[in-house]
């Protein structure tokens, strides 16, 4: 029963996380489609630079959500769902949902949201410190990536000294705070190259963000 119930999770979460929504805000509120406006990047950074800072944030509050939502229904909803392995594999269904949505032809956006909602829902005071070194690097770079790329790499530490997490848990979140980098490849070879966009900046190029 419990293999049932986590299946339904698992897809009902990665659906959630398919939800494209820079492109669905972009399309209904500015009749833009971001994916050919500033980095091309279906994500909540580029709804900052193409749509404005309210669109953006509102962005980023749903891509959380889409994190956060399916791992909290199924805690409550779910049989057996305490077990943190079953709520991270839900969590991770979302994540990859994000970045592989079934409703933008699998092309999204890097999950840096999604996995803050995720990991929020699970280890909420380890996720508000990675949400403070975000925010401050955001703030002082203007670069989005780069607070993006330090959060994760802050993830699993954090998890473990902070939110006294599992072993399970601390590793899963290097693997998944490992294809949040994976996702900002070409972002780290635009930062070598000093070609990056901030957040403020649009860009015709569409090079990667």
């Amino acid at each position: 029963m419990i293999l049932i119930d986590f299946t339904l999770y698992f897809i009902i979460s990665y659906l959630i996380g398919s939800i494209p929504t820079a492109f669905l805000f972009g399309k209904f509120l500015k009749n833009v489609d971001i994916r050919k406006e500033g980095s091309g990047n279906v994500g909540a950074s580029n709804a900052f630079r193409v749509l404005g800072a309210k669109i953006g944030a509102l962005v980023m509050a749903v891509d959380i959500l889409k994190g956060f939502l399916p791992v909290r229904l199924a805690a409550a909803g779910m049989s057996g769902a305490q077990h943190e392995s079953w709520l991270l594999l839900i969590g991770s269904a979302a994540v990859l949902g994000h970045m592989f949505p079934v409703f933008l032809k699998f092309k999204g956006g890097k999950g840096v949201a999604t996995t803050a909602g995720v990991f929020l829902a699970m280890a909420p005071a380890a996720t508000g410190l990675c949400i403070i070194i975000w925010a401050g690097l955001v703030f002082v770079t203007k670069i989005a990536s780069i607070g993006s790329i330090a959060a994760a790499l802050a993830l699993s530490p954090a998890i473990y000294y902070a939110d006294g997490g599992s072993v399970f848990l601390t590793s899963v979140s290097a693997l998944i705070a490992a294809m949040v980098i994976a996702m900002h490849r070409k972002n780290i070879k635009n930062l070598i190259a000093g070609k990056e966009l901030k957040i403020n900046q649009n860009s015709s190029s569409r090079e990667e963000k």
